[in-house]
């Protein structure tokens, strides 16, 4: 069911915000950690999802970080629209930031099996959830800030599946490779533009989520690759994850690559 609830905290004065900051995914996991990063009083984060964070709410409200808490339902279109233009209508109210920031994080795995067993309804949801809703907030949120001074920078969560196939991950394979092409799309947009958005789609690595444990339980040829992940120690915490991200987020040279991999700057 598409939800449509919005909540406010923090106690900023909104003339000390200078940026606005857009999370997706907010709730657990790796966005959650995202935004916990982002919080800070000279920044207005909005965070989006389905269901609460009464942790961030929390902190945000003990810091005095202006916080707009929006649960929407991303495999919903309508509620995307919904979404979107709730988005939009912040983003036009603050034209005078400093920066813009949009972080596509939400996503599912699933389907997870064999290519033979796709059904339209597991496919539509992936393509929705991964892409399609991605591609709609970030038009709104290059729509409404179109013309502003402020610097804007869009940041895709993707994969290494994006990149390598992986047996009986088609449909989120596929999902994040089109997110890198998207991505390439916007940057290549822009560069024609007099104050262009810079864009990335950054692959994390494999972070130990609730993600992670949905695909051990899955059954599909590599399923012990992932397992000894777990077991060997070699899964990223959300919070390692997300600390390198804003990092990344904050360089001077953000967007640069469109494509990138956190991987590839294990030393810096």
């Amino acid at each position: 069911m598409a939800q449509d609830a919005s909540e406010k905290t923090g106690a900023a004065d909104e003339r000390r915000v200078r940026e606005i900051a857009i999370v997706t995914g907010a709730s657990r996991g790796l966005g959650a950690a995202i935004a916990e990063r982002l919080l800070a009083p000279h920044r207005r984060l909005v965070c989006v999802a389905r269901s609460g964070n009464d942790a961030l709410a929390a902190r945000a409200q003990a810091s005095g970080a202006p916080l707009d808490y929006l649960r929407h339902d991303l495999s919903d279109a309508q509620d995307t629209d919904r979404l979107a233009d709730a988005l939009s209508a912040l983003l036009r109210a603050h034209r005078d930031a400093r920066r813009f920031v949009l972080v596509n994080n939400a996503g599912i795995v699933e389907p997870i099996g064999r290519i033979e067993a796709l059904r339209s309804e597991g496919i539509a949801a992936a393509l929705q959830v991964n892409l399609a809703s991605l591609m709609r907030l970030t038009a709104a949120f290059l729509d409404a800030t179109d013309g502003a001074s402020g610097e804007r920078r869009i940041l895709g969560i993707s994969s290494g599946a994006a990149r390598h196939p992986i047996a009986g991950w088609a449909p989120y394979c596929a999902t994040k490779a089109a997110v890198d092409m998207f991505t390439r799309c916007i940057v290549d947009e822009q560069s024609r533009r007099a104050n262009p958005a810079r864009a990335c789609a950054l692959a994390p690595g494999v972070l130990d989520t609730d993600m992670q444990s949905t695909i051990r339980s899955a059954d599909f040829p590599s399923i012990d690759r992932f397992r000894e992940l777990k077991t060997q120690g070699g899964l990223i915490s959300p919070e390692q994850a997300a600390a390198r991200i804003v990092a990344y987020l904050e360089r001077d040279d953000f967007g640069s690559r469109p494509v990138d991999d956190l991987r590839e700057h294990a030393g810096r």
